[in-house]
């Protein structure tokens, strides 16, 4: 039994409607008994009126009278009819009519009051505690404005749910790219190309690689320094420098007075006549030099 045929069994066993939230609804004239009727009794036109009132409460003898109709347990039964008015109070607040079928027709005017509009009361024959299951017997529900109003709002709901998936999917491909091709260029290495010529100076006689690492020292001992990298980051340096070390070369980091240049060179302990030999030896581990500070 839907709830909308109960209201109208309850309308017409005690002649009043309370739905909380929304108003009373008065049943005028005799009613005749339709319990042991066999044919639906046709009432006089407008015999309901209906009297605003949102602050009417719960009606404890409508949710009885459910229960007793439906055979659910009394908590059940209120949240059912809750649920019911507050589909009709959301067709109601945007401007649709609220329909109780056999009673009438409430709409909302532009100033808050709702009017209503009386339907052609029709008594039926009521008989109790009879539960009819829809799934069982094989029928197909009634199709009504609620659930009209149901199927709509799943529809909305699952074309939100599509949309938040596809507006994550994009989030997650513009954060990849931009980790990939932002992030992930910016911490790499980046040479800083320079003109610099190399310190013009007289050779002498040199030996071996060998012999050049090993009278190398720290830099506070040396008397110039080949430098063989140079960056803008930080980070992108002692990178370079880590790199370097882990291969065995003797290399320092360091930067210049007032400037944002991070220089990776190799300090050496030799005559300053040495170093174009020192050069030519360290072609075979850098690509490329740029140039000979002397200290």
């Amino acid at each position: 039994m839907k709830i909308e045929q109960v209201l109208v069994y309850y309308l017409l066993k005690t002649k009043h409607l309370t739905l909380q939230g929304i108003g009373t609804f008065q049943l005028e004239g005799n009613v005749p008994d339709v319990v042991d009727s066999d044919k639906p009794v046709v009432l006089p036109e407008n015999s309901v009126t209906f009297y605003y009132d949102p602050k009417v409460t719960e009606d404890e003898g409508l949710v009885d009278f459910i229960v007793e109709q439906t055979h659910k347990i009394k908590p059940l039964a209120a949240s059912d009819l809750d649920s019911f008015l507050s589909l009709g109070r959301q067709f109601l607040n945007i401007g649709k009519p609220f329909t109780l079928p056999n009673i009438g027709t409430l709409e909302k005017l532009n100033s808050g009051l709702l009017a209503f509009k009386p339907g052609q009361m029709i008594a039926e024959k009521i008989e109790p505690n009879k539960i009819r299951n829809e799934e069982e017997d094989g029928t197909e529900p009634r199709e009504s404005m609620f659930n009209e109003y149901q199927n709509s709002r799943r529809s909305k709901n699952g074309a939100t749910l599509i949309f938040v998936l596809l507006i994550l999917i994009v989030l997650g491909i513009i954060g990849w790219a931009v980790w990939h091709f932002g992030f992930g260029k910016n911490n790499a290495p980046e040479t800083i190309t320079t003109t610099e010529p190399v310190v013009p100076i007289k050779d002498s006689s040199f030996k071996t690689d060998s012999a050049i690492i090993a009278h190398s020292k720290p830099v506070n001992d040396t008397s110039f320094r080949i430098v063989v990298n140079q960056y803008r980051t930080i980070y992108s340096a002692e990178k370079r420098l880590a790199s370097l070390k882990k291969s065995n070369r003797n290399v320092i980091m360091y930067t210049d007075n007032d400037s944002a240049t991070f220089k990776i060179a190799e300090p050496f302990m030799l005559p300053l006549s040495d170093t174009t030999k020192v050069l030519d030896s360290l072609k075979k581990f850098y690509a490329k030099t740029y140039g000979v500070e002397i200290k």
